[in-house]
């Protein structure tokens, strides 16, 4: 099974081709280099935060939504039933102290 930064790596160059969008293109619009954003397709950078969120604002989507698709991507020893999405937690609301 393919790395975690090798799976982001996919989940980039998907949603990049989706837009129709070259490297080049791609990196002017996330504010990258196109070499950065090879590497990072290839798995062979592990990218920052930082680096996330311009690689989603460029992708016209959120960096919440990037790592639920990364999370789908079945693991090693893995069954791609056990990646199906769970229930929700659900917060319970805060007291606020008696003064």
């Amino acid at each position: 099974m393919d790395s975690i930064q090798q799976q982001f790596g996919s989940v980039i160059s998907r949603r990049r081709q989706e837009l129709g969008l070259g490297q080049e293109p791609f990196a002017d619009k996330a504010h990258l280099h196109r070499t950065h954003i090879s590497l990072l397709e290839r798995g062979k950078r592990m990218p920052s935060l930082l680096v996330i969120k311009k690689l989603a604002a460029a992708l016209e989507t959120t960096m919440a939504s990037l790592m639920e698709e990364l999370e789908r991507v079945p693991e090693e020893g893995q069954s791609s039933a056990s990646t199906a999405p769970t229930k929700k937690a659900t917060r319970k609301p805060i007291r606020k102290a008696d003064s």
